[in-house]
């Protein structure tokens, strides 16, 4: 084996050049001899030596060694230090451009003359919760006017630049923009972000579970005369609701538009439009609905009715039970005016059959009192407004109260004039049974005594009660 005297690489005994550094074994075999030491026998003298030696420094420089090749893993190692320093260059020159501040507004600047709303919008940042739309955020800053903007944000991005503190941009009263810097890419860089500062929205619920809605933000009350913040927002136009599930359901809604102002707080103005709703039926223990669900509360007991609303899309009514335990239910009402009233039908049905009832027992009690009279005078006058002109039974009557003229010595005494029953045939004809008793006398029959159970249909005819027909059901006469 052999060993380079070059590089120091071990080579086979026979190889010519080296495997590692390219130099010939042969030229390091030649150059051997002249680096031996001469024997001292041949020494040269001083004066030769010195000679030699003028000689040897007035001789040119030997030939530079020749440089080794480079191998692949150097040519390899030194291309990806290259790219690699060139990548950085390149990717820097990228993040700068991509986060430069300026770069930034001049994107807001072409977006804004162009119209592009969410173009802008988007080059904002916009706290998370915080309720915005490129359509309103265009119109704020369009009416805060975007030149005097720009330059607000160039004068806050040269303060960056000169290690200045930067300022909050106001809008008139409010806080409008803050600009902080975010670093990246482990501090290497910043990128600046242009936070839109937004208006707390809040507003008074004088009820507990009141539920308000203000754009897409929905929020409950959780106690009476309580504060509620339903959220942070940009300026712009909102439609706001509120409703109210109590006794009686409340609701409204509107439009509210937030404002910057120096505490950057907004107070919905709701018209509540509260009333109070007089209830009162034919029924005071009739239970109240409205809207369909019970209150659990008596006619009675919501005579006057606070919190409440005129609303006529709301329907109330009440529920009861009649004389036979059935569920009966009122008229329906519109919730149209502060003075509600709920009538039953069936209950003015009956109260008007109670009426009619009392109307007709009244008549035939007057009847026989008159009827007693028309005999005793032997006048049908007394009693011919108790029927229809034209009808057969007062015909009869006339005939029978005025034959009276042709007995002689005749007396009545009306005793008992008792009512037994009464019925309802119809909406407007009724029946009743009687039991009469009378003592009857003339010089022809003398003395008697009569016990009858009769029968009266009456009638009713443009609110005029009339006698159709008085049918003899059964008579005992006695002689006294």
């Amino acid at each position: 084996m052999k060993f380079c005297k070059n590089c120091g690489q071990q080579s086979n005994e026979g190889a010519a050049f080296c495997t590692n550094c390219g130099v010939t074994f042969q030229a390091e075999a030649d150059t051997k001899p002249e680096r031996q030491t001469q024997s001292v026998s041949e020494a040269p003298s001083i004066e030769e030596n010195s000679s030699q030696t003028i000689k040897a420094e007035t001789k040119p420089a030997p030939p530079p060694v020749p440089r080794k090749p480079m191998g692949k893993m150097q040519k390899a190692l030194l291309s990806f230090i290259g790219i690699f320093v060139l990548a950085c260059i390149i990717a820097h020159l990228v993040v700068s451009n991509l986060y430069d501040p300026v770069k930034k507004i001049e994107a807001m600047n072409t977006a804004y003359n162009d119209k592009d709303k969410e173009a802008f919008f988007n080059a904002f940042h916009f706290n998370e919760g915080t309720v915005a739309n490129a359509k309103d955020f265009y119109a704020t800053v369009n009416e805060y006017g975007w030149t005097r903007l720009r330059n607000n944000l160039s004068e806050e991005i040269g303060k960056i630049k000169n290690k200045e503190h930067m300022d909050i941009i106001y809008n008139d009263e409010g806080e409008f923009i803050s600009i902080h810097k975010k670093p990246i890419f482990f501090g290497l860089y910043n990128d600046i972000q242009f936070n839109v500062i937004p208006i707390e929205v809040k507003v008074w619920a004088p009820y507990e579970n009141m539920t308000f809605r203000f754009g897409d933000k929905e929020v409950v009350s959780k106690e009476k005369d309580e504060e509620i913040v339903i959220g942070n927002f940009i300026p712009g136009t909102y439609e706001w609701s509120y409703a109210y599930d109590g006794i009686m359901p409340l609701s409204g809604k509107g439009t509210y538009s937030p404002y910057y102002n120096s505490e950057n707080i907004a107070f919905i103005n709701v018209d509540w439009d509260f009333t109070s709703i007089t209830i009162d039926s034919d029924l005071a223990d009739a239970i109240v609905y409205v809207g369909g669900k019970s209150t659990g509360k008596k006619v009675s007991e919501l005579e006057s009715l606070y919190p409440a609303q005129v609303n006529p899309a709301i329907e109330v009514f009440a529920m009861a039970k009649d004389k036979d335990g059935n569920e009966v239910k009122s008229e329906v009402i519109a919730l149209d005016d502060e003075y509600i009233y709920l009538p039953f039908e069936y209950f003015r049905q009956e109260q008007r059959l109670a009426e009619q009832e009392q109307e007709i027992r009244d008549t035939y009690k007057r009847f026989r009192s008159d009827y007693e009279t028309a005999i005793y005078y032997a006048n049908f006058n007394y009693i011919e407004d108790y029927f229809k002109d034209g009808s057969k039974i007062k015909k009869d009557y006339a005939k029978f109260v005025t034959d009276h003229h042709e007995i002689a010595g005749y007396y009545y005494e009306f005793i008992l004039n008792d009512i037994t029953d009464f019925k309802v045939i119809s909406d407007n004809e009724f029946e009743l049974q009687t039991f009469e008793t009378f003592n009857f006398s003339s010089e022809a029959d003398g003395n008697l005594h009569y016990e009858r159970k009769k029968k009266y249909s009456f009638s009713y005819i443009d609110d005029e009660i009339y006698i159709d027909e008085i049918v003899d059901l059964d008579t005992k006469k006695t002689k006294k």
